[in-house]
């Protein structure tokens, strides 16, 4: 960037001014490189060097108005705005997030290159406008001097940031100044030739350029003058930046290896810098082709390169050449997939970046994001026409199923699920207001209650048959024909959440003889409306307790409105255990265990109908299930009444959060351990 400087200033008002200043930078060396800060003999002139900063080039946005960058893949992406060539939005397995952006380059080239949410892809934002921004401290930069009338070399000196840059200066003399950085703080040697200097670039690391002139004027003798140069660098070259991201996938599987590579050696290029001209010429491409050949301990990958031909950049293409995995979930003979080859080895994932007319100071990047998605899951549930969704089919409790934010395709969904439809949300059947259309029992304690709901668990259409079953009040009793239906489908890997409350009959002792394969489990119906229970475990592993909706180690749930039905004799062999049957804000206790998740079948229980009863937000007794309208997240809700020592509502129920993951379990166990193949049961494509 050209500087030119022909005013003068007293060195008292310099002084102020000069302490408003961003960054100064300190003397290195000078020609001949020394330590010294300011050279001797003068006459009282002196030129002070500073940085004013660094400028990247602004990113002009098509007449068009379609986005300055853009990606395309040849697997799966999630469908955002300028993405091209995307399969559908129902895409559900091993699928990717990608983003292109084209941006002015950071003064600091190491710093946030690359951020995990980049905005929209390749979208126009705030940060296409270039700002002239801070060199961090201690970067070096080396300036070069030459006295203009004679074209010789005055002095050069390679600076520090921190202080400022001082030198004797002759009356009357007119300096041209050349000034370059590598944006790091790297050594900068003098160039070999200072008369017509040159330096190469590299692949590595940034070229930070600048130019201007100082007139020093014929002062009267003994005054004493100030000569400030103020440098504002610009890029050179163009950033490259790669980042994958596969953090959401670990969340599902080990990552045992990992290789990504160029799919064309010759995208990057060097070249020989005109210091006195500031042009590049003699470009070479520098072969590169690996990018990342090790694991990642965050399973995230960022690589930055730098090449002087941007112009010629307006594509990169990325191929996953190797990404072999443990899926945790999986049964054992088919967990470990190559996710890269599992479709054959000609048709590995890769991503097409690709720029409008970049330039030298613009930013490149590209990013993968490569995540899990689980497939969407019709849900059948069984409750009362109530508007208080005792089975997550209406009410708060669905709303909070129902948001992507929570279950969907976002990039801030919490768990990667995808739409059942283009548009919709993750729950088969599904719509904004309620799961009720085709997914849904009134509950009957009676024979024509029993077929409807049969009917549900073994459709006539075996695509509708539903891979998560929830039973909520006022479901009381398990009558024997379902089950019969009930322990068919859980011993076929269904899933089953069950919400039981009040009856301690024949019937329901029947069902839970049946699950455990026993004879001697009883029923113990006993707590009432507002019980707070505490929650049992500290394992930071277990997603019920702290899982993908939040973390409820250590607090409550409450129980709502009835009583709370506890199941006695369970054989601990066969279960994980959430709660007994002691409430904090009662004397008495239930003698059963009231919630547990059976470890070898699909089934989860808790001794309350009402568990994610909703609608009364400030209730002590009714109602615990709490969750936020706007940002669609679940919420505690200050719960129980007073008793045993207990200020009423001076705890939290924490029914919502414990649902949250327990529905994040379930369709996750649906996924790799359900009645359904999974996606990559099958042996990969040769």
């Amino acid at each position: 960037m050209n500087n030119t400087t022909t005013y003068k200033s007293c060195s008292r008002i310099f002084s102020a001014l000069f302490s408003t200043l961003l960054l100064t930078f300190s003397v290195a060396s000078c020609s001949p490189d020394n330590n010294e800060t300011s050279s001797v003999g003068g006459e009282g002139m002196k030129m002070v060097i500073k940085v004013d900063g660094v400028i990247g080039t602004e990113v002009i946005q098509p007449v068009s108005k379609t986005a300055v960058a853009s990606v395309s893949s040849s697997m799966p992406l999630t469908g955002n705005a300028s993405a091209i060539n995307t399969t559908t939005t129902t895409a559900s397995g091993f699928i990717a997030d990608a983003k292109a952006e084209q941006v002015p380059m950071n003064a600091a080239a190491g710093n946030q290159v690359l951020r995990s949410a980049v905005a929209s892809t390749g979208n126009l934002n705030n940060n296409l406008i270039a700002a002239t921004q801070p060199m961090p401290a201690g970067y070096t930069y080396r300036i070069l001097i030459y006295d203009k009338a004679t074209g010789l070399l005055w002095k050069t000196v390679q600076a520090t940031s921190g202080t400022p840059v001082s030198l004797d200066a002759v009356k009357g003399g007119t300096y041209t100044w050349y000034a370059y950085s590598y944006n790091n703080n790297e050594t900068i040697p003098e160039p070999a030739n200072t008369a017509n200097p040159a330096i190469d670039t590299a692949i590595d690391k940034d070229l930070l350029y600048a130019t201007g002139e100082v007139v020093v004027a014929k002062t009267p003798q003994n005054q004493q003058d100030t000569y400030n140069v103020a440098i504002t660098f610009q890029h050179k070259v163009a950033q490259v930046s790669v980042k994958v991201d596969a953090s959401i996938l670990a969340e599902y599987a080990t990552i045992n290896s990992f290789k990504a590579s160029f799919a064309q050696n010759n995208y990057l290029k060097k070249g020989t810098f005109d210091i006195k001209g500031g042009s590049i010429s003699n470009l070479q491409v520098i072969p590169t082709t690996d990018i990342f050949t090790t694991l990642s301990p965050t399973n995230v990958w960022e690589a930055n390169y730098y090449t002087a031909d941007p112009a010629a950049l307006t594509s990169y293409k990325v191929n996953i050449d190797d990404l072999q995995v443990h899926f945790t979930d999986a049964a054992p003979a088919v967990a470990d997939r190559n996710l890269a080859t599992y479709n054959g080895a000609a048709n590995k994932p890769s991503f097409t970046y690709n720029f409008t007319s970049p330039a030298s100071g613009q930013r490149l990047l590209g990013v993968a994001n490569l995540w899990y998605m689980l497939t969407s899951k019709r849900i059948l549930h069984i409750s009362n026409n109530t508007t208080y969704g005792y089975a997550l089919e209406q009410g708060r409790s669905w709303a909070f199923l129902n948001a992507k934010e929570n279950f969907g395709n976002l990039s801030t969904s919490l768990v990667k699920m995808a739409p059942w439809t283009p548009g919709g949300g993750a729950w088969i059947g599904g719509n904004a207001t309620d799961d009720k259309t085709e997914n849904w029992v009134n509950y009957s304690a009676s024979t024509t209650g029993d077929n409807n709901i049969i009917n549900k668990i073994n459709p006539a259409d075996a695509s509708k048959k539903p891979d998560i079953i929830i039973l909520g009040y006022d479901v009381l009793y398990i009558r024997p024909a379902v089950a019969t239906a009930l322990l068919d489908y859980i011993n076929n890997n269904g899933i089953v959440i069950m919400l039981l409350q009040d009856s301690v009959g024949p019937e329901n002792r029947s069902f839970f003889n049946g699950l455990f394969g026993v004879s001697n489990i009883t029923l113990d119906s006993n707590g009432s409306a507002g019980a707070m229970y505490p929650l049992v475990g500290t394992d930071p592993n277990d997603k019920i307790l702290n899982g993908q909706i939040g973390d409820a180690r250590g607090q409550y749930w409450g129980e709502d409105a009835g009583t709370t039905l506890g199941i006695v004799n369970v054989p601990l062999s066969q279960v994980t255990v959430y709660s007994y049957g002691q409430a904090i804000n009662r004397t008495g206790s239930n003698s059963g265990i009231t919630m547990f998740k059976h470890n070898t079948k699909n089934f989860f229980y808790i001794g309350d109908g009402g568990f994610v009863s909703n609608g009364d937000l400030t209730s002590a007794v009714i109602c615990p299930f709490n969750y936020d309208a706007t940002t669609k997240r679940p919420l505690p809700k200050p719960y129980g009444d007073a008793g045993n020592g207990y200020t009423s509502r001076s705890k939290s129920a924490y029914n919502s959060i414990v649902m949250g993951n327990i529905m994040v379990w379930a369709a996750r166990t649906s996924e790799f351990n359900g009645f359904k193949p999974w996606k990559y049961a099958a042996p990969p494509t040769p």
